[in-house]
């Protein structure tokens, strides 16, 4: 195999290497959090509260999670007197139960709002969560 065929192919496995790390590493920056961020709910618990629930349903391997999930973050704090917050890995087997229920969309990641014990549901594209004035009018209209 020509050298530079083998040198194209290290480039490419390095890439893909670098991208499933970083989605892993963003998985469990999600997961564990800082102190500084609003107190996480999970997906059961916060549909039975009053408070409308925020859901980022992502998967480590998808496209733009660390910049979506960045802009998620800094919504949660924002946010958190109006709403709580969770996050979906479709990936894991505490998604199980959610999988079941909900449809899985193919453009990860996406939120879903919930209000009335998971009555009322919106889906929001990611286009929509990277721009700030369109979530917030979408959060603003659902809660209200």
């Amino acid at each position: 195999m020509p050298k530079f065929i083998n040198k194209l192919r290290q480039n490419i496995l390095k890439e893909v290497f670098m991208k499933k790390l970083l989605g892993l590493l963003l998985t469990l920056v999600l997961f564990l959090g800082s102190s500084a961020q609003a107190e996480r709910v999970k997906f059961d618990e916060g549909l039975a509260m009053k408070k409308p629930l925020a859901v980022l349903v992502y998967a480590s391997w998808a496209d733009d999670l660390d910049k979506v999930a960045l802009q998620y973050g800094l919504y949660e704090q924002s946010y958190d007197k109006k709403y709580n917050f969770a996050y979906i890995d479709i990936a894991t087997e505490d998604a199980k139960s959610f999988n079941k229920k909900f449809q899985i969309y193919q453009d990860l990641p996406y939120v879903l709002l919930f209000k009335d014990n998971g009555k009322i549901t919106r889906y929001l594209k990611k286009d929509c969560i990277m721009d700030n004035g369109r979530f917030k009018q979408r959060l603003d209209f659902f809660v209200n």
